[in-house]
């Protein structure tokens, strides 16, 4: 496990109950922290980890399922705390591994499967900057189709041809954690082709240009998010 991931990886943590994740939005919990060492084999040490803004005090025996953001790669397996620890202010905890490491995919260009309509607009470089809510509703959106997302950009449909190169603002919509949550992304387009099947529909590549951590890190967990919801159904969870 030590060749693979490392201390200072991002961790998302979903509390286990009779070995399941919990799915009820309402109880729902994703908890986030970081590993701190890696003190044995199959063990990872973490700070205790926080939601909501707040810290979450794990119980030794309680078991999660675990997400490990390693290098451009998620990683997931089942882990059980068996050890907690204070380091002056700092409180932590020891969890075993349960099960192997699945690799998921690379993170941040992870490329998700969807269908998620959206607009876009092509802008100047004058115009990147923060608008308000009543700007986005007066401006004009051109209608989309996005067929895929990850944390560097989107490949979506429209019935408008656009210039390589040129920048453009995306407005779209992800539900996250059980909330809709508006994004405003601006973004280069890198490709813009009519589909060979549908010459009236373009295929359309977009790279995020100026997009903050904050923004991505949203656009990744509602990656995981989805994800996770495929593999359950895959392993008849749902």
């Amino acid at each position: 496990m030590q060749e693979i991931i490392s201390v200072g990886n991002k961790i998302e943590l979903e509390v286990l109950v009779d070995g399941q994740v919990v799915e009820d939005l309402e109880h729902k919990r994703v908890l986030t922290s970081r590993i701190m060492d890696l003190p044995q084999k199959n063990q990872i040490r973490i700070a205790m980890p926080f939601h909501e803004g707040r810290i979450v005090p794990l119980s030794v025996g309680e078991q999660y399922q675990v997400y490990i953001l390693a290098e451009k790669t998620i990683y997931s397996s089942q882990f059980t705390v068996v050890e907690r620890m204070r380091d002056g202010n700092l409180f932590m905890a020891d969890m075993e591994m349960l099960t192997a490491l699945t690799k998921i995919q690379r993170r941040e260009f992870f490329r998700h499967s969807c269908h998620l309509s959206a607009g876009y607009r092509t802008i100047q470089g004058e115009e990147i900057r923060e608008l308000t809510e009543d700007e986005v509703l007066a401006l004009s959106w051109n209608p989309c189709v996005i067929q895929d997302i990850s944390g560097g950009g989107v490949r979506m449909y429209s019935e408008q041809e656009e210039e390589t190169g040129s920048l453009v603002q995306l407005r779209m919509l992800l539900v996250i954690d059980g909330k809709q949550q508006e994004f405003l992304l601006y973004g280069r387009m890198i490709a813009s082709e009519p589909k060979k099947e549908r010459p009236d529909i373009f295929e359309q590549r977009i790279e995020f240009e100026h997009i903050g951590e904050r923004e991505r890190e949203l656009i990744i967990r509602y990656i995981f998010s989805e994800e996770r919801k495929k593999i359950s159904k895959e392993k008849g969870l749902d």
